[in-house]
Parts: structure tokens; sequence; C-alpha cells
């Protein structure tokens, strides 16, 4: 798990710049967890800006499905987005863990992607794929360290 304490509280009808749908979008408690997920994955884990969508409709992969994806980094090892490299889930402030891990096994019957990061306010819980299922790890591999491995 890490604590994440290094993200602002903006004022009320802020927009915030998000550089994955390259739009400005309306400051949310959860969308400033988002987004500060996603500025931790290109600082800290390297992850190419490309590679990262928000707010990703699963109907693109599935036209039955109606849900969003928080946040899905693409594997550059695959062509399919079905098999993504990372996949979050985000919420606000004292979210239950148990509704996040619910929500998340939703859409694992669509993807299978390598690490899941469940992001409840500035909590965040780690996970990694281990033969058919996940296990918690201390921490997701860097973007360039995983892509050698």
């Amino acid at each position: 798990m890490r604590k994440i304490s290094d993200f602002s509280i903006l004022s009320p009808n802020t927009m915030l710049y998000d550089i994955t749908r390259e739009k400005n979008v309306a400051q949310t408690p959860e969308e400033l967890v988002r987004q500060s997920l996603v500025n931790w994955l290109i600082e800290k884990l390297n992850v190419p800006e490309a590679l990262i969508k928000t707010e990703f409709a699963l109907s693109q992969l599935d036209p039955n499905e109606k849900g969003r994806l928080d946040v899905i980094v693409a594997n550059p090892n695959s062509t399919d987005l079905r098999e993504p490299w990372l996949l979050a889930e985000c919420k606000a402030g004292k979210t239950d863990l148990q509704s996040l891990e619910t929500q998340v096994n939703k859409y694992l019957k669509i993807v299978q992607p390598l690490h899941i990061v469940l992001a409840t306010g500035n909590e965040w819980h780690f996970l990694s794929k281990k033969g058919k299922s996940y296990g918690i790890v201390s921490e997701i591999p860097g973007f360039n360290a995983a892509q050698n491995a």
C-alpha cells in the first residue's frame, strides 16, 4: 500500500487539464485521485503518455458493456487492449476497498492486466498477475524495467 500526499486540493469549480484526454475536466475528488495516479505513472514509473487512457469506455472492447475504466495502460508487447499492462480503479476518500475489488472483478471478465492499482483517496493498493490470479505486491515495477523482464 502506498500513501499519497503530494496532490493538492484546489478550490471548487476548478478545471484540471487531463493530458490523456487532451482536455480540461471538472475537478472532483475522484478526478484528483485519477490525475495523481496518471502523474505518478508518467513521472515515477516512466510510462509513456501515449499508452495511458483515462475514462476508457468498455464498449470499445465489448459493445455489450457500458462501464468505463478509470485508467488503463496499454501493453506495448500486445496489440490487444484486453491485455493491458495496468488497470486502475480510482475512488475518492474513504471508499470501501471491497467495493473497488468487486468493480475490478467485473472488469477482469473483459481485460486481463499484468498489474492492478486500487486507489482509494490517498491509499493505493497494488496487485500483480501471478499465474491465473492476482496477488498483493508492495509496488508496481517501473515501466522500463517491466519491458526488459
